[in-house]
């Protein structure tokens, strides 16, 4: 069973809590880069694991032009 490390937080006031946009701006191409790929992992499921393939198959192929005219 998974334990929270209640030395990795601290105390914060409400405006200290809600401005990241301070750290976020430091942080390096490389370590947002990481950030959003891990953020990604975290909302749909695959934290730790290769990003999953498209289901190419799903997907269709249409033209958008027919009988030599735009259909928009």
């Amino acid at each position: 069973m998974m334990k929270l490390d209640k030395k990795a937080f601290s105390i914060q006031r409400f405006e200290e809590a809600a401005n990241h946009q301070e750290h976020y701006r430091s942080l390096s191409e490389v370590e947002k880069r990481n950030l959003f790929l891990h953020l990604m992992q975290v909302a749909y499921g695959f934290v730790g694991s290769d990003w999953p393939k498209m289901d190419k198959n799903h997907f269709e192929i249409r033209s958008l032009i027919k009988d030599g005219k735009n259909e928009s």
